[in-house]
Parts: structure tokens; C-alpha cells; sequence
């Protein structure tokens, strides 16, 4: 038996999603989680104050399918809430997309067939991925390989390796429950690179692994958050102790990565 028990079939999946002010995309996200092909899931939305009528679309939401709950947390921050639907949430496999980005329909259900497979896999991503503002897949990257070491040791950020695409993560509530107070305290103390922190913490306990189709997706338009704000998002990794290289050795460094993320995920495939 492995760690998700021995019918993997049955498994049920929790999905976060924390919202503010999200009307011009929040329908499709959504929508995005209720066409999966893996119908077993709770999706658990919590608005942290909206005045666009967000709240009122997902409530309305919520009321038409019983697997949606809808949690009015106004002032709430975002890695707070992020844990508060954690917590309150029941699956044994849990994730946590923004407001505005996508999964293909198969993305449980992929997961799903990983986990039966190797069901000792408790943490698990997919090809990094990105949708245009119209909900049009536009690029996969050939990434499959994400050394636990270096994650842990905070490699993984825009000025070396690249980020872990969070969209695309999904790990077993036995890992996350493994995080420590100190842990959810450097995690929720972030503004908005508590996804890098959380990456570095669980790396701590476990080994990440690569499922080699697209399993979810950052959406591109010019209001996007972790855009707009990515100057303060650096400023939290940098204090986080993330690893720098001088400009030569980062170039050569991260070229000598993608090669062999590339490599990794041509013999996934295979």
C-alpha cells in the first residue's frame, strides 16, 4: 500500500483558490476546475474582500455545484487564506490555483494515473506552461527535472534556474502537514513569493517529480499580479537566502540546466 492508501481511483483532490477584485477571469477559472475528468475534488474559493461583484459570482457558483465552497474573508492575505483553505479543506491532494490561470481537462486525472502508478510520489508537477488572455495554450517548456538539493537550497528563481510553476504543482496532505510552524510563519509571512518559500520548505521533506504533460498554466495579460509586482517578489526571495551567481557563471549554469531538464523530459516521454 502506498501512501494515498490502496484505491487510487477514489482519490480526492482539494484546490485552493484565493481571489480580490478577480471578475475578468475568474469564470474561467473556475469553469477550468469543474470540466476536469477527475470529478473527485472540493474547490475551495476565498475572496478577501472584492467589490467587482466577484464575491457575488462565486457564490453563485458555489450554489450550482456543491463541490465549489465560497469563504468571504475580507483583508485576508493571500498565503494566509492560501492556508486557510488547506487546513479546512478534505482531499488527500492538494493545490492551490490563482484566479485567473487554467488546467487542461485531464490535469487530475493525470495526476491520478501518476499516483497509482508511483504512489510514493507525494509531490508531483508537470511541463511548465503558459495561456495567453484569451485561454489559448500558447507555450510548453521541456522542463523535467527539478534536483530536490537545489530547491531547497533556493536555486529556483527568475535570476538563475527559473521559477517551479505553482500552477502546476500538486502534493499529498502528509507532506504538507509534515511543514512546521516555522515553516507556515516564513511561508504567510511573504506578500507574494510564499510559493518559493514553500517550494524550499517542502523540498526539506521530500523529492519533487515530474509528470511529463501540461497540468496547468500561468496566464499572461498586463494586470497579472506576480508581473506587476515582480520587483517586491524578488526582494522576498532575496530574503529568503536565495542563491545568486556572478552573470557569466549564471548564464552558463542555467544553460547547462535546461539542457539537462530537456533531456529529462525527452526520456519521460520515451
Amino acid at each position: 500500500m502506498g501512501i494515498f492508501g490502496e484505491s487510487h481511483r477514489s482519490l480526492k483532490f482539494s484546490i485552493i483558490t484565493t481571489v480580490l477584485n478577480g471578475l475578468p477571469y475568474i469564470r474561467e477559472t473556475v469553469g477550468s476546475v469543474l470540466r476536469q475528468t477527475h470529478e473527485d475534488f472540493e474547490h475551495l474559493i476565498i475572496d478577501a474582500g472584492s467589490t467587482d461583484g466577484t464575491l457575488e459570482t462565486i457564490v453563485e457558483l458555489a450554489e450550482a455545484d456543491p463541490r465549489i465552497t465560497a469563504l468571504s474573508k475580507p483583508g485576508m492575505q493571500m498565503y494566509d487564506a492560501i492556508f486557510l483553505g488547506l487546513d479546512a479543506s478534505k482531499g488527500q491532494v492538494l493545490s492551490w490555483i490563482n484566479a485567473d490561470d487554467l488546467y487542461p481537462p485531464w490535469a487530475l486525472a493525470r495526476v491520478a494515473a501518476h499516483l497509482n502508478t508511483s504512489p510514493d510520489h507525494r509531490w508531483v508537477t508537470g511541463l511548465p506552461s503558459a495561456w495567453d488572455v484569451n485561454g489559448c495554450l500558447t507555450d510548453v517548456r521541456p522542463q523535467a527535472s527539478h534536483p530536490q538539493r537545489l530547491i531547497r537550497q533556493g536555486w529556483f528563481h527568475k535570476d538563475l534556474l527559473g521559477f517551479i510553476q505553482q500552477e502546476s504543482i500538486f502534493f499529498s496532505r502528509s507532506l504538507f502537514d509534515q511543514l512546521s510552524a516555522d515553516d507556515r510563519q516564513a511561508i504567510t509571512s511573504k506578500k507574494l513569493a510564499g510559493d518559493y518559500v514553500l517550494w524550499k520548505r517542502l523540498a526539506q521533506y521530500d523529492e519533487l517529480h515530474s509528470i511529463p504533460s501540461v497540468l496547468g498554466g500561468f496566464r499572461r495579460h498586463d494586470s497579472n499580479r506576480s508581473v506587476t509586482g515582480m520587483e517586491h517578489y524578488m526582494q522576498e526571495v532575496r530574503g529568503d537566502g536565495a542563491v545568486f551567481l556572478p552573470p557569466p557563471i549564471t548564464s552558463l549554469v542555467r544553460h547547462i540546466y535546461w539542457l539537462y531538464a530537456a533531456s529529462a523530459a525527452r526520456r519521460a516521454v520515451t
